[in-house]
């Protein structure tokens, strides 16, 4: 095996367990996926094809990173949660993140959304719609972030694939 081929497998074992990031909030998926495209292009060498993949792989990374943030912000907006109540659901998922592995920041977010809009509405099913809209935002935009991180690695493919 040359010191290629191991490269190219490391990188892309290190890209799929990037892509299990998108779904799983253990680790910030597109940017694992994307500093395995950047350690390829350091130690493989990158030609101009390289620098064009780099940067549509950057331009995904950063597209998909902010779908993440903006589509359950903006839900949970437009259903009535404002601004300082997000802030606390934030805390809910920096808490959740530390208590309950792999699952808690997404949950804790979803606890937090439904606590303050039960404290701030003090109606129950008011606050399951909202937190029902903003659960339903999250998964939109993990399910965006796992096709990017798809498209990110078939970009690196065709990238690797050109300088064969």
């Amino acid at each position: 095996m040359t010191a290629e081929t191991l490269l190219v497998i490391v990188v892309a074992v290190v890209m799929v367990i990037g892509v299990a990031g998108t779904v799983l909030p253990i680790l910030p998926g597109l940017w694992v996926i994307w500093l395995a495209a950047v350690a390829y292009g350091i130690l493989a060498g990158s030609t101009t094809g390289g620098w064009v993949a780099m940067a549509l792989i950057t331009v995904l990374a950063i597209t998909g990173t902010a779908s993440a943030f903006y589509l359950p912000q903006r839900t949970a907006s437009s259903v009535g949660v404002p601004w300082w109540g997000q802030l606390i659901a934030l805390g809910f998922a920096v808490a959740g993140f530390f208590v309950v592995p792999i699952v808690g920041a997404p949950l804790g977010f979803v606890v937090g959304i439904l606590v303050t809009t039960i404290v701030r509405e003090r109606h129950i099913p008011g606050a399951l719609g909202a937190t029902w809209a903003t659960l339903k935002a999250m998964l939109l935009a993990s399910g965006i972030q796992f096709a990017v991180g798809l498209a990110m690695m078939a970009i690196w493919v065709m990238w690797v694939w050109a300088e064969i």
